[in-house]
């Protein structure tokens, strides 16, 4: 496994809040009870606006940069210390960036005009939105959620400015079955997402197929470096905060090469260790998990480049409206 650098500020001295009512430190293994959880926990953000601190997920004597968010620190503070640019973060709808990820997707995206880029996991569009103004004007962004408090938060930010984040759109569907076209992306993009599905082989799966040839990965999750003990991987906390349901760096590889994928990267950023211990300190959790990029390309054969997707949605069409109605 690489090893990469991703500058980090050093946690805040604000206390954080005493943790409210939320997930508790339970067992669960049945699949579809996770993705309950996960789709309570996440709504409950999207619709009240807290983070996953005030969900119980996450629990920390100080404050850190958190795939998940701190109830007393700002969300602008949290994503600037996972990459973001104060411009970026700027430019983006209010509201969309809730403290959630555990890096900024565009730092290794390479976006390009007119590409079509598709975020697994979108949440409230933060990353798409930061990705139209690269694709623009004749690109597209395709969000896809499984939360629907999620996609109604992502649509209503979108429409706060449709001259800018027109080519977006957003989908309910679960990344396992991508409600999106054979062969339409250029990028797939996700930010602390796929750690959360119970079918990450499904995932990938799905993700080479949206692809279009010579399409690219450019993900950042949470992976598992060291095999961690069952009662962590079951722990619903631990589950719905990014960390127990990790998938081990080398069975990653594996499934992405399974599902056709080639030139795989999984490099570690350094100093996310540290980080992780904060989100659930007492567990030791960090011995276990931490954040990493994963990139990868879609393999491409003679005659590929004559396929041509079939999704034909037009997110433009309300600007396009509007127009003619005005």
């Amino acid at each position: 496994v690489g090893t990469t650098y991703l500058l980090i500020a050093p946690p805040t001295n604000k206390r954080r809040g005493l943790l409210r009512s939320g997930v508790k430190s339970t067992a669960v293994t049945d699949p579809e009870d996770v993705k309950q959880a996960i789709r309570s926990v996440y709504g409950s953000v999207a619709k009240t606006g807290s983070s996953l601190y005030d969900q119980g997920t996450h629990g920390a004597q100080q404050p850190t940069a958190s795939c998940c968010g701190e109830s007393n620190t700002d969300p602008m503070e949290l994503a600037l210390q996972l990459g973001y640019t104060k411009e970026e973060l700027d430019s983006v709808p209010k509201g969309c960036n809730m403290g959630l990820g555990c890096g900024n997707t565009r730092r290794i995206a390479n976006y390009a005009p007119g590409e079509v880029v598709v975020d697994l996991g979108s949440g409230g569009g933060l990353d798409a939105f930061i990705a139209a103004p690269h694709v623009s004007p004749n690109g597209r962004v395709i969000g896809v959620d499984m939360t629907p408090d999620m996609v109604h938060k992502a649509r209503a930010n979108r429409k706060t400015d449709l001259s800018k984040y027109g080519i977006c759109e957003f989908r309910l569907g679960e990344i396992e079955h991508i409600p999106i076209g054979d062969s339409t992306a250029d990028v797939i993009i996700s930010n602390c997402v796929i750690n959360l599905s119970t079918e990450k082989q499904s995932v990938f799966n799905e993700a080479y197929r949206v692809l279009k040839p010579g399409g690219r990965l450019a993900i950042s999750d949470m992976v598992m470096h060291t095999e961690m003990p069952d009662d962590l991987k079951n722990d619903k906390r631990l589950i719905c905060g990014c960390m127990g349901g990790c998938e081990h760096i080398n069975v990653l590889r594996k499934m992405m090469e399974s599902a056709g994928f080639e030139k795989i990267e999984i490099k570690e950023k350094k100093g996310f260790r540290e980080i992780v211990a904060g989100w659930a300190p007492g567990t030791g959790i960090e011995k276990y998990v931490t954040s990493c990029w994963i990139t990868a390309t879609k393999s491409t054969t003679p005659g590929d480049n004559s396929k041509k997707s079939l999704d034909t949605a037009t997110p433009n069409l309300d600007i396009q409206g509007a127009k003619k109605s005005g």
